[in-house]
């Protein structure tokens, strides 16, 4: 037990002690007022209770429970729509129809919205992925080609060399 608690217990059995002294202790001038009436408390006691945590009467905010408990639970339907405002013999107002007024509407809604945005995001991604791809695809492609043609070039200016070799040795010759 905490220092807290056990101080609380202190106090409160210093104060039954205190207050049911006998009646030829307490000291009374006046043989008018009664005896069982409870002096004022000693000022070293604070004015409110000391052991308010387990001598409460109030209630709590909320009762504890061990589920949660739903509001006007007898007043829900068994199926999954709300209630119609119908009075037998008068037409049913069209804002209060009972066509949509399916329970979590707004969150199912919401539910369907965010897997629709995920799936147009997963779309969107998969686009710029495969253009992406494809991008790197015919740059790869154009690399290709550039190498063979520098191949091809090389090979040419090599055979003009080798020729212009021949033509100075048979210029020296």
């Amino acid at each position: 037990m905490g220092f807290g608690a056990s101080r609380s217990i202190i106090r409160l059995v210093s104060r039954t002690v205190l207050f049911t002294r006998p009646a030829s202790h307490v000291p009374c001038s006046n043989h008018s007022v009664s005896t069982t009436a409870a002096p004022p408390p000693p000022p070293w006691f604070p004015p409110s209770s000391a052991f308010h945590s387990l001598t409460d009467t109030r209630y709590p905010k909320r009762w504890p429970s061990d589920k949660p408990r739903r509001k006007r639970a007898s007043l829900r339907p068994l199926d999954g729509h709300a209630w119609v405002k119908y009075v037998p013999g008068e037409p049913i107002l069209p804002n209060q129809s009972n066509e949509g007024s399916v329970k979590r509407r707004n969150e199912k809604k919401q539910i369907k919205q965010h897997l629709a945005f995920i799936l147009s995001e997963k779309k969107k991604h998969k686009a710029q992925f495969q253009e992406a791809k494809r991008k790197r695809n015919m740059q790869r492609v154009e690399r290709k080609m550039a190498a063979v043609a520098r191949e091809r070039e090389w090979a040419q200016r090599l055979i003009e060399l080798q020729q212009l070799e021949e033509l100075k040795k048979r210029a020296f010759a």
